[in-house]
């Protein structure tokens, strides 16, 4: 090795000979593995909380990201995707007299109360109860969706009294198997807004995060629930520009802004428009900025890393404490202070690896259970790992700087 110029690294060279920073933790023994597992708990932490986060993401754009358009109109006063308000449809009439624009189709969306299916269960426990569901609606004869198996199961919803369930509602809505609704669910009838329905097909996409539940809809079976004019109001305008348009999406949008603009007769128009990337990214900055649940999550993430970097840095200043002397005599050896601050700090990562590895390998485990028992769409992104990773080093690394203030203590004069 020297051969090859590593002795121009005494450093290097020195630790290659001897890697006291694991020597002091293997010395350690069980108190060693305690730190390994308290640094492993608090990335576990960050992994699952992280995990949550890219649920609420997932799950607050899932429908928007399956529905087939280039630009959104949307109401000045929309919310969310669930609180979308209304907007009057004539803006889709002056929308479609772009020449870009290909198609300008309605959508209708809301939460309403659905009354839950009899379960297999005992009588005592069959009283049915009313439970929120999302309830998407556009015309039967449109094809608002990405997946072509929708746009089927929308096209048989023409009647007005059926309705299509997402497979993904909740056991608590009452699916015939009693865990999953599937085909067997066909036939079966259920009240929503106080009007009887027959679902007629199962469909799957994913609920949103306003219910646990969420049925596919005609423009007639919403105007059964919904005390709206369908013909006068929608709650979503999806705009989609000709294949062989020579304007951009941006550029159809700014059309439409500018058109919204000189026709209001208030200081703002009274719709946003949006491309749908700017769509998908309000309503992901939506959930995770400005409400309760992404704030608590982010929350939950700077916790898990204090409560790492505290058990980190009890471990590390203990240890160092306890081996002031034999720092000073590697002092006195000619060691630098440098050096010794390298062992503390290997030491360091030394943790945050072992420790990111079990927190990993239990990580999976969990978002594996969660799924399954919640159907709440946990999944391991490299991208997550890699920034677990990044802020676990930067744990340990800061609760090594802090236990180094002790070393300084360690002076060969101290040992006289």
């Amino acid at each position: 090795m020297l051969s090859l110029g590593w002795n121009r690294f005494p450093f290097v060279t020195d630790i290659m000979k001897t890697p006291i920073a694991l020597l002091n933790l293997w010395q350690q023994g069980a108190k060693t593995l305690v730190s390994i597992g308290g640094v492993a708990f608090a990335l576990l932490l960050v992994f699952m909380q992280l995990g949550f986060m890219g649920a609420v993401s997932h799950t607050a754009t899932n429908v928007l990201n399956n529905l087939d358009f280039d630009i959104v109109v949307r109401a000045r006063d929309y919310l969310h995707l669930y609180e979308a308000s209304r907007l009057d449809r004539q803006w889709l009439a002056e929308v479609e007299g772009l020449a870009a624009v290909e198609s300008a189709e309605p959508l209708w969306i809301t939460v309403h109360n659905m009354r839950t299916l009899e379960q297999t269960k005992a009588p005592s426990e069959q009283e049915a109860e009313l439970l929120p569901v999302a309830v998407i609606a556009a015309r039967s004869t449109s094809t608002p969706f990405v997946q072509p198996d929708l746009n089927t199961v929308l096209s048989e919803l023409s009647t007005g009294r059926g309705v299509a369930i997402d497979d993904s509602t909740q056991r608590a809505y009452g699916p015939a198997n009693g865990k999953r609704f599937s085909e067997a669910d066909s036939g079966r009838t259920t009240e929503i807004g106080r009007q009887t329905f027959r679902i007629r097909d199962v469909y799957t996409l994913g609920t949103g995060l306003a219910a646990n539940a969420a049925v596919l809809t005609g423009e007639e079976g919403f105007a059964r629930i919904m005390p709206w004019n369908t013909q006068e109001q929608m709650s979503l305008g999806l705009v989609r520009i000709r294949g062989d348009a020579t304007l951009t999406a941006e550029a159809v949008a700014g059309q439409i802004t500018q058109f919204a603009s000189l026709s209001a007769t208030l200081d703002e128009p009274a719709i946003t428009v949006l491309t749908k990337p700017e769509a998908l990214d309000w309503e992901t900055r939506r959930w995770l900025w400005q409400t309760p649940i992404g704030l608590i999550f982010q929350l939950g993430v700077v916790l898990s890393l204090m409560v790492g970097a505290a058990i980190v840095y009890m471990v590390l200043s203990t240890d160092v404490s306890s081996r002031l002397p034999e720092y000073a005599t590697l002092l006195a050896m000619g060691y630098s202070r440098k050096y010794l601050a390298s062992i503390v700090m290997a030491q360091a990562l030394t943790l945050c690896g072992l420790g990111l590895i079990m927190a990993w390998i239990a990580a999976e485990g969990l978002y594996r259970l969660t799924t399954l028992i919640s159907a709440i769409p946990l999944s391991m992104l490299p991208s997550r790992v890699l920034l677990v990773s990044v802020l676990g080093v930067l744990m340990c690394c800061v609760s090594g700087l802090l236990a180094l203030r002790k070393l300084w203590k360690a002076e060969p004069a101290n040992l006289f």
